[in-house]
């Protein structure tokens, strides 16, 4: 059982935008003088800016805009991106953007191979005992911790539990019913 190692698509831990829609970079500035955006990307899947043809950026109490992409390489050595986008000529200009973020809608996410889940779908779903059918809990968080992520599960009687995401432990992710089955070592949760 494996899940991808950036939560939400962004590695920050945040919930969805209010819009719905996820992060998947921050305008971190300019670059040069004719307007350029430095983005940071916050996805595993930063190649993905390369065939993005519009922005869609959000920044909290502004209104969302949508910018037409012109141009998008990556910034050698620096982990970023450069976008020329239509509008925007000049380095002030392009400042003014500094701290939006890159969004995407659901639909728009990358396809992850069967048996990997984002984070974020796994948050909220009921834990069952694959063995009773009982519920145990709900997934609160879910962390990495290197060798196999770690779900934090709130308990029927308000504790904090922790399960590894192994396929020993895990037996089934059914995202349509809502639903993690597992099977617990003895004593796990004692």
């Amino acid at each position: 059982m494996s899940i991808s190692r950036k939560n939400f698509e962004d590695g920050l831990g945040a919930a969805k935008r209010p819009t719905g829609r996820t992060m998947i970079g921050k305008i971190v500035g300019a670059h040069g003088v004719r307007g350029t955006l430095r983005i940071h990307p916050l996805t595993d899947y930063p190649e993905r800016f390369l065939g993005m043809r519009t922005l869609y950026i959000e920044k909290q109490g502004k209104p969302h805009r949508e910018l037409e992409v012109t141009g998008i390489a990556a910034h050698e050595g620096k982990g970023q991106f450069l976008a020329s986008v239509s509008g925007i000529s000049d380095r002030e200009s392009a400042e003014a953007f500094s701290g939006y973020v890159v969004t995407v809608a659901p639909d728009e996410r990358v396809e992850l191979p069967e048996g990997e889940y984002w984070i974020d779908s796994l948050i909220g779903l009921d834990v069952i005992d694959a063995e009773s059918g009982g519920k145990l809990g709900e997934i609160e968080d879910v962390m990495p911790t290197g060798g196999n992520d770690v779900y934090q599960v709130r308990a029927q009687d308000g504790s904090v539990k922790m399960i590894p995401a192994v396929a020993d432990v895990v037996k089934e992710i059914d995202l349509d019913a809502g639903v993690v089955k597992v099977s617990l070592p003895e004593g796990l949760w004692d």
